[in-house]
């Protein structure tokens, strides 16, 4: 029983999800959203202050503390945030080039090194990054096109191949890349509708189905999507304030 108890505290200890926001003048604060799995508005790191200088193009993170920014010329930087767990401001890997050309409308990571470009035509690229925890340039894939007509007003990964797009109208549509590790054009389910309503500033996804949406007023909402994994319109908990002041340039969930 102590065991089983044990355990049960470490998985809820890592499950929370980190947070980036990205200020007007630059500076990167962090969060840790304990409430993930249960939609509470439970942060016991708030704000913060773990860099300044992030004015990029677009910033986002993937897996075990990997976070990417674009650059305006199209350089591709990385940067390891180890402490994604803890928010202190502990970056080992900071600025490193690892690619170039990168002038895409949009590109986010999914799992374990998974990027996604979406050209300006709405082509969607594929790209795997083997570096992810180390930051080294190890493209073994890249530029691979898996679809087109990607002209969405957001795009954005959640687990396990789980891709979602808000279209102009609002509605939610999911879609599953069974490719994401291999970098195929594998899609079981495609712009399969499981919302409407979607007229936010951002959207973005966490771990595990939770997805986290940004008022024009700049409230936090959650949602618990249950259906990451097949593409239902599975909505256990749904749009709950978790937050209110979130009008910064940029906000994105890291992953663990």
């Amino acid at each position: 029983m102590l065991v089983a108890f044990t355990y049960a505290v470490a998985a809820a200890a890592n499950a929370d999800t980190p947070v980036y926001a990205v200020q007007q003048n630059g500076d990167m604060l962090f969060y840790k959203h304990a409430g993930d799995t249960n939609g509470s508005a439970s942060w016991p790191i708030q704000a913060a202050n773990i860099g300044n200088g992030w004015d990029f193009r677009q910033v986002f993170a993937g897996d075990a503390g990997s976070v990417y920014a674009v650059a305006q010329n199209g350089d591709m930087l990385f940067y390891k945030h180890a402490g994604y767990e803890t928010g202190s401001a502990d970056w080992p890997v900071q600025a490193t080039k690892i690619g170039n050309g990168w002038d895409f409308r949009q590109v986010f990571a999914g799992d374990n090194g998974a990027i996604y470009a979406i050209t300006r035509n709405g082509d969607m690229l594929f790209y795997q990054h083997a570096g992810f925890r180390d930051g080294s340039a190890d493209w073994p894939i890249q530029a691979v096109k898996i679809g087109s007509g990607w002209n969405f007003r957001q795009v954005f990964a959640g687990s396990e191949g789980a891709i979602y797009a808000v279209t102009q109208s609002g509605d939610m549509l999911f879609y599953k890349h069974a490719g994401y590790e291999t970098g195929s054009a594998d899609w079981p389910i495609q712009a399969v509708k499981i919302g409407n309503g979607w007229d936010f500033r951002q959207v973005f996804a966490g771990d595990n189905g939770a997805i986290y949406a940004i008022t024009q007023n700049g409230d936090m909402l959650f949602y618990q999507h249950a259906g990451f994994r097949d593409g239902s319109a599975d909505w256990p908990i749904q749009a709950v304030k978790i937050g209110s002041g979130w009008n910064f340039k940029e906000v994105f969930a890291g992953g663990r």
